[in-house]
């Protein structure tokens, strides 16, 4: 049972620290009203373990490791694609793979044998498969630039989306980038795969064929503001950043959205939008749905017509596919800290749900601006982590 501290200041510091090797806290925030104590909180389940960060001290390499951005990456060329599908491109990539030592290692091995281009750009495509690890199961056999890879969704999150396309007979996937939608949405329709650059669209048609949905994809060049095909459904996803900054608002997305341009074609559309969009930018004649994939919220998708459902709002947490659905709710009650703490998933707070989260899980929070909940009960929810009091304590930076 926690032991309560006495009387604290304004602005004092709640620190929620994770059981693991590191000790790392999971967040903290500072209290900027009320009267608060310090606590210290074990986790009930394992927490991820961070690698190590190295700071590169101004090189461009760092413990034999390649900062790609430095030799000015871009999307993978037709012609890199062309070569890589050819024996000297394969093999190229295996002796890569294959090689002990570190990037910089292998750089300097293969461009004894192979145009130094080639070389750059083959362990270009290495360093992306492993990044992508997390997000395809065949990333082996699959094509990226970094660029398209970090916006890309993973199979975990295309597929989960593509269901809202099932009985559809044909979807036009716009700025489909490298792929990765497309490879969800080809699990439950045809689809046309639309993106301006003429790499990325060689790209997705390469990793449909590796992902074997290749015979209901077609691949075609187009700048979609002036051309958007023929579909019973749309699926767009705009870039997001420029020159490095996140766009946040619809019309900076590149290309901007059009709504009414893309009704021309179906009412049923579904926008991937950055999860930080503001609400006062979210039409009201949607549903916006806010997805969380292992606790990180990346995305939202704003879904129109035939495709959205009687929810406004929704928070879904993958691999589990749960969702908790907008509905009112009273303000959760503001007290001091319980016997547990439980740290709602993002997706929750961004789709402003905690005081709905609150009522269905009998907690309260622990300061009314702050998205920290308690309660006296070990809950079990997917909406939130779970962390036991140890102690509650008066602030104090030589006892923390």
């Amino acid at each position: 049972m926690a032991e309560k501290g006495g009387g604290q200041r304004p602005g004092r510091w709640i620190v929620a620290c994770r059981s693991g090797p590191f000790d790392t806290p999971s967040l903290a925030r500072p209290m900027n009203s009320g009267r608060h104590s310090g606590l210290t909180v074990r986790g009930d389940s394992d927490s991820p373990q961070f690698p190590p960060f190295h700071v590169a001290n101004g090189s461009h390499v760092q413990r034999g490791k390649i900062d790609h951005d430095f030799h000015g990456f871009h999307s993978m060329t037709l012609d890199d694609l062309k070569y890589f599908r050819s024996a000297q491109g394969e093999a190229l990539l295996k002796e890569a793979r294959e090689l002990p030592g570190d990037e910089l290692a292998k750089l300097t091995r293969i461009r004894k044998g192979y145009d130094a281009g080639r070389c750059r750009a083959a362990m270009e495509l290495l360093a992306n498969r492993e990044r992508g690890r997390r997000k395809f199961a065949r990333v082996d056999e699959m094509a990226f630039d970094r660029e398209g890879l970090e916006q890309a969704s993973g199979e975990t999150t295309s597929t989960y989306r593509a269901q809202r396309y099932k009985g559809v007979g044909a979807v036009a996937d716009l700025c489909c980038g490298v792929g990765g939608d497309t490879i969800g949405l080809a699990g439950v329709a045809d689809v046309v795969a639309v993106d301006k650059d003429p790499g990325r669209v060689a790209t997705t048609r390469w990793n449909v064929d590796v992902c074997g949905v290749g015979d209901r994809v077609r691949v075609l060049a187009s700048d979609v503001t002036q051309w958007v095909p023929e579909a019973d459904a749309v699926f767009i996803d705009p870039g997001r950043r420029r020159d490095g900054r996140r766009l946040l608002s619809l019309r900076d997305y590149l290309p901007p959205v059009d709504l009414d341009h893309l009704f021309k074609v179906t009412p049923d559309v579904g926008i991937k939008v950055a999860p930080g969009i503001s609400y006062a930018e979210i039409p009201e004649t949607c549903e916006v749905e806010f997805i969380s994939d292992e606790g990180s919220c990346k995305e939202a998708i704003l879904w129109f017509g035939g495709l959205r459902s009687e929810a406004e709002r929704r928070a879904t947490i993958l691999p589990g596919r749960a969702s908790l659905v907008s509905r009112s709710s009273e303000p959760a009650d503001v007290r001091t800290p319980g016997a547990f703490v439980l740290e709602p998933d993002r997706a929750v707070i961004r789709a402003h749900m905690i005081d709905q989260l609150a009522e269905s899980l009998g907690a309260w929070k622990l300061n009314a601006e702050v998205a920290y909940l308690s309660c006296d009960h070990p809950v079990d929810t997917p909406f939130a982590t779970r962390f036991q009091v140890r102690d509650v304590f008066r602030f104090g930076m030589k006892r923390l």
